[in-house]
């Protein structure tokens, strides 16, 4: 009887041992997540300074500077086509004190694209939010004959191998923009990779090439100013700053959608509480007047959701472009 005795004694010392554990466990955690952030935040970019990407984050740090109360300080870490300023955040402490401006290429390309990656989209990161869509579209330079898709097509097969269209580089969206226009449409254009997206547009200007995949923050003024024709929007809704610019679908490209999307991530294991608290100033920052003007000049549509519903956008991306890749044969060569 002693023996069974001290037997539930100690097995009731064990769970209660454990108990206590996990209690001191949540109330640290919950302790954590009210006082957070007592430091400065860095907020990663995983591109050269300058770009959209760039201006986005500094735009969105401004504003979680005073919503927070510490410093959002952007910092960019540019590399391997995005890859190694991504791994730099999933490798960071899971505390919330190391953000990563989340980008379409690294989260969503790039896992169908490179043989291997020194970290996984699905697994290595706590999505917070999307923070904007950045539409591309397809322009051409005003020397080429043509004013809608359909003869950019013709003008296309009638004229093999003299239609050149510049790309931030091989795998990134515009590229594989550009793959999969030539696979819905049989028109014969050659690729150009340059290194980054601002060269390749400065060639389309000067008319060294004649047509390219864009982003619309990119190619914004060039369009505005007459440098650069618009042919289509290349997602499936028109765009609010060039109302008679058609879709790609109504241009009669059907089973096509480019789009690319910038949202904020941290390493996977941050409390839940940090990514809330994260997620509520980011959405907060987003509604300010400063920043809605600054997207709606940029070309960028803000967009915010939860933790939850990024998650899942961030896979249906990912199975997306794993799909675009497949079907277009599009590599890093």
């Amino acid at each position: 009887m002693k023996q069974i005795l001290m037997h539930w004694m100690h097995l009731i010392r064990a769970v209660l041992s454990v108990v206590a554990v996990f209690l001191c466990s949540v109330i640290t955690t919950a302790n954590a997540s009210e006082v957070f952030p007592t430091r400065p935040i860095k907020f990663v970019v995983p591109y050269a300074a300058g770009g959209a990407t760039d201006t986005t984050a500094r735009l969105i740090s401004k504003e979680l500077t005073a919503l927070l109360g510490q410093p959002v300080i952007v910092e960019n870490k540019a590399g391997a086509g995005g890859n190694i300023g991504t791994d730099y955040v999933a490798k960071s402490a899971p505390d919330g004190y190391t953000m990563l401006l989340a980008y379409t290429g690294p989260m969503a390309i790039n896992p169908s694209l490179y043989d291997t990656l020194p970290f996984k989209p699905r697994q290595d990161f706590a999505p917070v939010t999307l923070l904007a869509q950045a539409p591309q579209i397809l322009g051409v330079h005003p020397s080429i004959p043509v004013k809608t898709v359909d003869e950019l097509i013709a003008y296309a097969k009638a004229n093999p191998d003299k239609l050149f269209f510049g790309s931030s580089g091989n795998g990134g969206a515009d590229h594989l923009a550009g793959e999969l226009f030539k696979m819905r449409t049989g028109a014969n254009i050659t690729h150009v990779p340059y290194k980054g997206g601002a060269p390749a547009l400065a060639d389309l200007v000067a008319g060294r090439t004649q047509m390219q995949f864009m982003t619309i923050p990119a190619s914004i003024g060039h369009i505005q100013s007459g440098r650069i024709r618009p042919l289509a929007i290349l997602n499936k809704e028109r765009y609010p700053l060039f109302p008679d610019v058609p879709t790609i679908s109504e241009a009669g490209v059907k089973d096509y959608d480019i789009n690319n999307w910038y949202g904020v991530v941290v390493a996977a294991g941050t409390p839940p509480a940090i990514v809330s608290k994260l997620n509520v100033a980011l959405i907060k920052a987003l509604r300010s007047e400063e920043v809605q003007s600054r997207f709606s000049g940029l070309g960028l549509i803000p967009v915010s959701n939860s933790p939850e519903a990024f998650k899942v956008f961030i896979d249906k991306e990912s199975d997306r472009w794993a799909e675009i890749i497949r079907v277009s044969g599009a590599t890093l060569k």
